[in-house]
């Protein structure tokens, strides 16, 4: 991982530096997909800020603390960062369990199988053990593109605009989408 280490009005001297490096060495064990790391050291009279910027495949991590002391606000803004890169791997590791599982599951379901982190699943098959309400308003293919992106599932049943007729669009695992509409 790349770090950069920037000072505004503050010296920079190796144990800093070092202090710094372990640190953030400590937060890139925690989540590996960091690829650079920026933090900018500032004085400002008697307030010491100290902001890091973690740089991952899609997105980007800001924390910012300050205090007195240049020590302190580093290790503030670590572990701010470090509650938010858990947060992250959280979300990340409970997406991927739903792939797996390869089932859709509402709102209220998912609530509650995080809440006690167990997924129940139906001991019987063939069973319906959950029902979703599709929209009335007719939409067109692309509005029904944006609103399963939104809604973050795999598929989604829509009235067509064009033909008043039930279609689904569905997410491939290329990452492009289908549509399937009836023929008669």
């Amino acid at each position: 991982m790349d770090i950069n280490i920037t000072g505004r009005n503050i010296e920079l001297d190796e144990a800093l530096k070092t202090y710094i490096h372990k640190r953030i060495d400590k937060l890139e064990k925690l989540y590996r997909r960091i690829y650079k790391c920026e933090v900018i050291l500032e004085e400002e009279k008697i307030r010491q800020n100290a902001e890091i910027i973690m740089y991952l495949k899609r997105s980007k991590i800001v924390a910012k603390e300050s205090s007195p002391d240049i020590y302190a606000s580093i290790d503030n803004a670590s572990e701010n960062i470090k509650k938010q890169l858990r947060r992250l791997k959280d979300r990340v590791s409970t997406r991927r369990r739903r792939v797996v599982l390869g089932r859709i599951m509402s709102p209220v379901a998912r609530m509650r199988a995080e809440e006690e982190e167990v997924i129940v699943v139906p001991e019987e098959r063939g069973e319906i053990v959950d029902e979703d309400r599709i929209p009335a308003k007719p939409m067109s293919p692309e509005e029904a593109r944006l609103e399963l992106e939104l809604a973050n599932n795999i598929f989604m049943a829509f009235k067509n605009a064009e033909t008043g007729q039930i279609n689904v669009i569905y997410r491939k695992n290329d990452g492009n989408y289908g549509l399937i509409e009836p023929k008669f």
